[in-house]
């Protein structure tokens, strides 16, 4: 490994574990924050439906736990060798190693084949992208299961950049599992598969794929007793069974509409983020993993609990497009409009619930601007990969490599 991407995790390490030891309770504070953690990926709850687990209880009877019951199974381990206490040394640990794994996982893509023939940034700045990203950092102290996914997804797409085909294919139904709209990736991640190998091989690998997360769905039937926890979970986010304030923008409008009328907009809004796979897949056959990217980033402000964690794995990956960075022209606008939302988005939180001098319109209106300068970055990098296909590859201006 390279001594400067050596450096960078070391700090990533650092940064985290001195902040956990430092403020042992910061994990309960930004676990109550609704731009860090949402229903899906609270560790709060998930310990909630590990104690009803443990006492032979179905964690989906309470209707407090919606979570995948893979992620009940892990915890059991922790309870078996460790402590699940999230201030506990392997809680701690656990959670940092998978932020230094996403972290090295992204240099192996930007380093892959994919890229032979584009400029690219150096790896130690790939990895620090994600490792010293405030996101990413929040993301974990707060103990989020969305943590987990995001190393799982980020491990199936350098496996399959490396052309190992079956360890992605097993990495994707896991993270699918987990996190229902990675689903949407299976379209572009087939089309990657047989960009690396053939369709022989990528046929194969969706089998692999099908065929694992059956075995996790059987999985869950066995370890909680019943298929409730389909219901639970996946149909929890489906049919969009908590009002809880987040960044995204299903709350306010289902909270100021008439019952009679919250199942048609629930599956326009769901029709809403998938619409978007089959096409950008198809336009972008030449570019799988950029398709990839562009569906994160829309279903990180279009999914109906979307967090902080999902922005930074999509930025991240944005990154590894250096190449269109000549071609994007609202980077800075893009930038501002996030960070003033992300900035302001906790005030905002404040004043409606705690202080009770603003409404839910304060906080509503500050997750329109957050979703406006996402959107502005989707549109921008897609307008810009459509710009260097057109032009055959080349970029227009010539790039310098950062060192």
């Amino acid at each position: 490994m390279d001594l400067k991407i050596f450096a960078v995790m070391v700090a990533g390490a650092a940064i985290r574990l001195s902040l956990s030891l430092l403020f042992p309770s910061l994990h309960a504070v930004l676990d109550q924050r609704v731009e860090i953690t949402t229903t899906m990926t609270s560790f709060k709850q998930l310990r909630e439906g590990f104690f009803l687990y443990n006492l032979g209880v179905s964690p989906y009877d309470g209707g407090v736990y919606h979570q995948a019951p893979a992620l009940l199974y892990i915890f059991e381990q922790f309870e078996k060798y460790g402590s699940t206490a999230p201030e506990s040394c392997s809680i701690m640990l656990f959670y940092c190693i998978l932020d230094l794994m996403a972290g090295y996982y992204l240099y192996k893509i930007s380093k892959s084949s994919v890229f032979a023939k584009t400029t690219q940034l150096k790896g130690w700045i790939i990895t620090s992208i994600y490792v010293l990203n405030p996101l990413v950092i929040v993301t974990g102290l707060a103990r989020s299961t969305a943590v987990l996914s995001n190393t799982i997804l980020l491990g199936a797409i350098a496996y399959a950049t490396t052309n190992t085909l079956l360890f992605s294919a097993i990495f994707l139904a896991l993270a699918s599992h987990i996190n229902f709209y990675m689903c949407y990736l299976v379209p572009p991640m087939l089309v990657l598969w047989t960009t690396m190998s053939n369709k022989y091989f990528s046929t194969i690998a969706l089998t692999v794929y099908i065929a694992v997360f059956g075995m996790l769905a059987l999985g869950g039937y066995y370890m909680t007793g019943s298929w409730q926890y389909i219901q639970s979970s996946y149909g929890y986010i489906l049919f969009f069974g908590d009002l809880v304030p987040n960044m995204g923008l299903w709350w306010y409008f289902f909270m100021e509409m008439f019952d009679f009328f919250r199942p048609l907009f629930t599956y326009v809004f769901q029709l809403y983020s998938l619409i978007y796979v089959l096409p950008i897949t198809i336009r972008l056959h030449k570019q799988p993993l950029f398709a990839m990217t562009t569906i994160l980033g829309i279903t990180a402000i279009s999914k109906p609990y979307p967090e902080m964690g999902d922005l930074a794995v999509y930025i991240s990956l944005l990154s590894v497009f250096y190449y269109l960075f000549p071609n994007i022209r609202y980077v800075l606008l893009s930038a501002f409009v996030v960070l003033h939302s992300l900035v302001l988005a906790p005030s905002f939180y404040h004043l409606w619930i705690y202080l009770g001098s603003g409404n839910a319109n304060f906080f509503y209106a500050i997750t329109l601007v957050y979703t406006v300068g996402v959107s502005i970055t989707i549109a921008d990098s897609l307008r810009a990969m459509l710009r260097v296909e057109f032009d055959g590859g080349e970029n227009p201006s010539k790039m310098v490599v950062l060192m």
